[in-house]
């Protein structure tokens, strides 16, 4: 009975959620299925599409670059991003971790294979300094069968925006 009960409440919120974010979230699903058709496939499965061309300079091995991302499922909602403005565009807001300056790209060493996942790094990889490309990432190039937390479902898709920086912004 509670149960129940609580379901409806979840779906009744989920509902409210995306009805006032509908607009973002519609424009997102129609940019991705734009930037599909066109995006770079590569063997791996990742697909790649340049928004932004970059500088043609790849960091060196070992560098410090920094990153910016937005993470969306197919659907078009957002799951996670460095980024403020998107993160309030789709409703995923965090005012803590904006008080603890937690929407900036991170710092990632150029090269290392390790602490992201395979279609992520892949990405990095096939990037310029000052690139912003929206990857598309296979499930077994993701999260896979595993899927992660509460957040990610087992054997999902997902898009991202990255864009590779050379310094931090100021």
């Amino acid at each position: 009975e509670n149960e129940k009960k609580k379901e409806a409440e979840a779906a009744e919120k989920k509902k409210a959620f995306l009805a006032q974010y509908k607009r973002a979230i519609d424009a997102k699903v129609t940019e991705m299925d734009n930037n599909r058709k066109t995006a770079k496939k590569l063997p791996s499965g990742l697909a790649i599409k340049t928004i932004t061309p970059g500088s043609g300079k790849k960091p060196a091995n070992g560098a410090t670059v920094f990153i910016h991302y937005a993470g969306f499922f197919e659907n078009g909602e957002l799951f996670d991003s460095s980024y403020e403005k998107t993160s309030k565009d789709f409703g995923k807001f965090d005012q803590r971790r904006a008080d603890a300056n937690g929407y900036q790209p991170f710092p990632f060493q150029y090269g290392n294979k390790q602490g992201l996942i395979p279609g992520f790094l892949e990405g990095i990889e096939n990037m310029t300094y000052g690139e912003k490309v929206m990857l598309f990432i296979p499930s077994n190039l993701a999260y896979g069968e595993a899927g992660a937390g509460n957040v990610i479902p087992p054997n999902t898709n997902l898009v991202f925006e990255l864009e590779l920086l050379e310094t931090m912004p100021k």
